[in-house]
C-alpha cells in the first residue's frame, strides 16, 4: 500500500502533494505494475458491485437482487468483471519482493512475518467493524428490523476476501521455494488438481463442507503466479500460452458442465463458482494472472507514465478503505436515489441502465473524498496491537502463532458467511480471540532490546514534496 504525507507543522503551511513528475522521480525503484494491477482490480470490483446490485424496498421490506440473475445474457461479462484473483496476485508479488530483500540477510520466522501483515490488514477492519456494529445497534434499537438485517448481512459480506487473503498469505513463505518454471507448473498443477478432486467428491454425494477447502487451493493459484512474477521465472510467451490453455479448458468445463458460466454468485444458480470457489474459478485465476505476466511490459509502460502513476499512488494509499467502504457508500447513493424517485428495482425498465450508470459514476466520485478522509486510519498505529513484533522465535511458538492466524482467517470467512447474526456472532468472538492470541504470541520479549523486531507490514509510501524524501514500505525493500 502507499501513503502520501502532507501534514502541516506548527507555523508552516501544509505541504503540497508532489507533482506527477516529482512523484515519479521519488518512486523510481518501486514495482509499479503490482500497484497498477492492485488498484485497477479494486476499481473493477467497485464498479461491478454497483452494476450488479438491485434493491426493491416496496412493501416495507428490503429485497436485494442481482442484475445478472434477472438478465442472464449478461453473465458472460463476469469473465471480465471477476478480477479478484489479480488482487491476490499483486499481494503475493509484493510480499515476495519484500521477502527476498530480507531473506538474503536474515529471514524472519514465517508466523511472525504473517502477523506483521495481519497487523496492517486488521487495523482498518477494526475501525470498519466498529462503525457497522454501532449502526446495527442503532437500527435495532429504533425498531428498523429490515434495515438492521441488511446491515448485519451485507455489512460483512465482503470480509470473505480478507479471510481468504490471510489463508493465502500463510503459505507465501512456503511458496518462496519456487525457483524454476517446473516449480511453478508443479505448484499450479497441485492446486488445480486438488480443486478438481475436491469438486469431484463434493458434487457426487460428498460432504458439502469439503468445498471450503477450495478457499485455500483456488486462491493460492494467483499467489503462485504472483511469486513467479516477482522472481521473473516465467517468460511472457510461456505465460501467454498458459493463459490461453487455461481459457480453452475453462470453456470446456462450462460446455460440458456442471459449471455455470457466471463467475459470481447469482440468484437461482445451481452451483456457485465463488462460494465455495470452484474448479472454473481456479482456471479463471490462471487465465488472468498468467495473462498479467504475459503483458508485464505493456503494463510497465502504462504505469511508467507520470500522470498515471500519480493516480495509482493516490488510489493505493487507501486501497483497503476503498474496498471496505464502497458498499456503505453505494447503499447511501441508492437510498438517496430512492428518495428522489430513482430506484433500481426493475431491471427491465428503460431508466434502469441510466440510473445505474449515473449512480456508479457518483459512487466513484464520492469514494475520492471518503478515501481521503478515512485512509489515514489505515496507517494510524493502534496501542498494543501495533507494538513491535519479535523477529525470531522458537519453532513451536512460531507454528502456534501461524495456526492462530490461520484460525483467524477461517473465522473471518465464517463471519462473512453468517453475518452478524446467530453463529456469525460466535465466529466474530472466536476471531477476536485468535487475533488477541496472535498478538500475545508475537510480542517481542523485553529482554531482547530493540534489535530483534520485525518492521510493520505494508509499509506505506510516504511522500513529502518539500522534503524531497520518500519512505518505501517494507513491501519492497525491507520486507
Amino acid at each position: 500500500m502507499l501513503t502520501t504525507s502532507a501534514r502541516p507543522t506548527a507555523g508552516k503551511p501544509a505541504e503540497r502533494l508532489p507533482t506527477p513528475h516529482e512523484l515519479a522521480a521519488l518512486t523510481g525503484d518501486r514495482d509499479r505494475v503490482v500497484d497498477l494491477i492492485r488498484i485497477c482490480s479494486l476499481l473493477v470490483v467497485v464498479v461491478g458491485h454497483s452494476i450488479m446490485l438491485t434493491v426493491d424496498a416496496s412493501g416495507g421490506s428490503i429485497r436485494l437482487g442481482n442484475t445478472l440473475g434477472d438478465v442472464p445474457m449478461l453473465q458472460p461479462a463476469t469473465w471480465l468483471l471477476q478480477v479478484l484473483p489479480l488482487f491476490f496476485f499483486a499481494g503475493a508479488a509484493a510480499s515476495t519482493h519484500g521477502w527476498m530483500s530480507r531473506a538474503s540477510d536474515d529471514p524472519p520466522a514465517a508466523g511472525h512475518w504473517l502477523f506483521t501483515r495481519t497487523q496492517r490488514l486488521l487495523r482498518p477492519l477494526g475501525w470498519y467493524l466498529g462503525v457497522v456494529l454501532v449502526v446495527l445497534a442503532g437500527l435495532t434499537t429504533a425498531g428498523l428490523d429490515a434495515a438492521a438485517d441488511v446491515v448485519a448481512r451485507l455489512g460483512v459480506q465482503l470480509l470473505w476476501f480478507l479471510g481468504a487473503y490471510l489463508l493465502v498469505l500463510a503459505v507465501v513463505p512456503l511458496l518462496q521455494r519456487i525457483r524454476t518454471p517446473l516449480h511453478v507448473f508443479l505448484a499450479l498443477g497441485t492446486c488445480w488438481g486438488s480443486t478438481a478432486l475436491i469438486d469431484a467428491i463434493r458434487l457426487h454425494a460428498g460432504p458439502s463442507w469439503l468445498g471450503y477447502l477450495n478457499f485455500l487451493t483456488v486462491w493460492t493459484i494467483p499467489a503462485v503466479l504472483g511469486v513467479a512474477y516477482a522472481k521473473q521465472i516465467l517468460r511472457p510467451g510461456t505465460a501467454a500460452a498458459v493463459s490461453i490453455g487455461a481459457l480453452i479448458l475453462d470453456t470446456g468445463l462450462v460446455h460440458r458442465g456442471p459449471y455455470e458460466i457466471s463467475l459470481v454468485t447469482v440468484p437461482g444458480q445451481q452451483l456457485s463458482n465463488m462460494s465455495p470457489p470452484s474448479l472454473l474459478l481456479a482456471g479463471h485465476a490462471i487465465v488472468l494472472c498468467a495473462g498479467a505476466v504475459a503483458v508485464r511490459r505493456v503494463l510497465a509502460t502504462i504505469a511508467g507514465r507520470p500522470r498515471v502513476w500519480w493516480w495509482v499512488v493516490l488510489g493505493n494509499r487507501g486501497a483497503m478503505t476503498l474496498y471496505l467502504w464502497h458498499l456503505p457508500v453505494l447503499a447511501a447513493v441508492i437510498v438517496l436515489g430512492a428518495v428522489t424517485g430513482l430506484d433500481r428495482a426493475d431491471v427491465q425498465s428503460a431508466s434502469f441502465p441510466i440510473v445505474v450508470g449515473v449512480q456508479t459514476m457518483l459512487l466513484l466520485a464520492l469514494m475520492v473524498p471518503v478515501v481521503v478522509m478515512l485512509s489515514p486510519l489505515e496507517y494510524r498505529p493502534l496501542p498494543w496491537w501495533d507494538g513491535p513484533v519479535a523477529r525470531r522465535a522458537g519453532r513451536a511458538r512460531d507454528l502456534t502463532l501461524l495456526a492462530a492466524l490461520v484460525c483467524l482467517g477461517i473465522a473471518v470467512l465464517m463471519v462473512s458467511r453468517y453475518g452478524l447474526l446467530g453463529d456469525g456472532i460466535g465466529w466474530l468472538i472466536s476471531g477476536i480471540g485468535c487475533a488477541v492470541t496472535g498478538r500475545v504470541l508475537a510480542l517481542r520479549p523485553a529482554a531482547r532490546g530493540g534489535g530483534d523486531a520485525v518492521p510493520g507490514d505494508d509499509a506505506s509510501l510516504q511522500v513529502s514534496a518539500s522534503r524531497r524524501s520518500t519512505t518505501l514500505d517494507e513491501s519492497h525493500r525491507r520486507r
